[in-house]
């Protein structure tokens, strides 16, 4: 018999009053001012907390998470991080691996993630062990999330004779998207078509880093949509990071805007890690170096925000918390309006979930039962404050609940 479950006073965002919302099985079957409540639901009252789709971490590297800890940053810097995670990643077993990754998949439900996409890196030095590991942490928390895994070709490919083989091997032990970050090849249009090559093959979506850092080199982004629309992989090509277009005029971002829309190319903006990495070489105006995912979003580009790296030589920082990356991109992005505030919450929920190929996203009947009913009373109090007390559910049960207590004055001082 399918479980049934009932949320009683949410508020929404984007609409007045409090609403219900009633779920059968993983399906959401009723979005409603108010429902009569019967003998066999489950109800949980709102009290009218914020309720938002399920929060979506749609690029995040687990195997590499959590290594801060056995390597702190000397310098800083992106080769620093390259040239020591590679050393690193020498010593890298399936019981490491998964063990770091279980912290930060358990973090992550409970504070309301419920679709992620993490890039599973395969070289010639990890060969598959990453892939190993991850691929039995899917089916174990499929409970709380959704997990894709995007074979990462992080080292490059044409650099790399073997590569593209175990790429290969890679996918056919079950990946579901692949994908490399083309500016570490010394051949990036060719690493680019050997990505959509092995696309073709397995008939899956494609996951680039790509146009990372700010040095003066030029876009990789006309060759990707050169290579989307040829093989006519429209909808089905994320990018990561992107954040020479910060650097844009307004009138060329628009250009680069419309060849995203007409593409049908998503773009994630990972503000934790480009903040931290980019415009180090200048002396004052410091650059942000984050996409300005807002204005392509007016312009109709699917876009979302996630976490990247959590505590490692890329990303010192982060616990794992995609509604924190919200906060972040809105202090970036200066963005301060109840408007704004809605849009970065569908950076982290419905279209991020667009940006990696899920459409049945939100909160409406037919659509997948992942929420998440924050401690928050309104979309600018969710968004400004990050609350930690947050209940999630995934597929209509209930997965993950965290209170806070808060206790003011003499405490515990054993006076009666």
């Amino acid at each position: 018999m399918s479980t049934t479950l009932k949320i009683d006073g949410a508020t929404l965002a984007g609409e007045d009053g409090y609403w219900s919302i009633a779920m059968v099985g993983d399906k959401i079957t009723t979005v409603a001012r108010h429902l009569e409540t019967t003998a066999q639901e489950e109800v949980f009252k709102a009290e009218g907390r914020l309720v938002i789709p399920g929060l979506v971490d749609g690029h995040l590297h687990l195997d590499k998470a959590l290594l801060l800890a056995q390597h702190p940053a000397q310098t800083g810097t992106f080769q620093e991080a390259l040239v020591e995670t590679g050393r690193l990643k020498q010593r890298f077993t399936l019981d490491d691996i998964q063990s770091r990754a279980r912290r930060v998949i358990e973090n992550e439900i409970a504070f309301g993630t419920t679709l992620m996409r993490s890039h599973v890196e395969v070289d010639l030095m990890l060969q598959l062990t990453a892939m190993e590991a991850l691929l039995p942490l899917k089916r174990e928390y499929a409970w709380g999330l959704t997990l894709q895994l995007a074979v990462f070709a992080q080292e490059g490919i044409t650099n790399q004779p073997g590569t593209r083989a175990l790429l290969r091997r890679a996918m056919a032990m079950g990946g579901d998207v692949i994908g490399s970050a083309p500016y570490v090849d010394p051949n990036p249009e060719d690493n680019i078509r050997i990505v959509f090559d092995l696309a073709e093959e397995f008939g899956c979506d494609v996951d680039f880093h790509l146009d990372f850092l700010d040095d003066d080199s030029p876009l990789l982004l006309p060759r990707v949509v050169a290579e989307t629309l040829k093989r006519g992989w429209q909808g089905r090509v994320c990018l990561g990071h992107m954040t020479k277009l910060a650097g844009l005029t307004p009138w060329a971002l628009k250009e680069i805007a419309a060849m995203l829309r007409d593409g049908g190319i998503s773009v994630l903006a990972l503000p934790a890690t480009d903040l931290y990495m980019m415009g180090r070489r200048d002396t004052h105006n410091v650059r942000r170096g984050v996409a300005p995912i807002h204005q392509l979003m007016d312009w109709g580009v699917t876009v979302g925000v996630a976490t990247n790296n959590v505590q490692n030589l890329f990303t010192p920082f982060g616990d794992g918390d995609v509604l924190k990356i919200c906060t972040l991109i809105a202090q970036t992005l200066q963005l301060g309006t109840v408007y704004s505030h809605k849009q970065c919450l569908e950076m982290a929920t419905t279209q991020a979930a667009h940006a990696i190929g899920v459409g049945d996203y939100g909160i409406a009947p037919g659509r997948v039962a992942d929420l998440v009913i924050i401690d928050a009373k309104s979309v600018s109090e969710a968004v400004g404050m990050a609350p930690v007390g947050r209940t999630t559910i995934k597929g209509g049960k209930i997965v993950a609940q965290t209170q806070v207590r808060r206790e003011l004055g003499v405490v515990g001082s054993g006076v009666s």
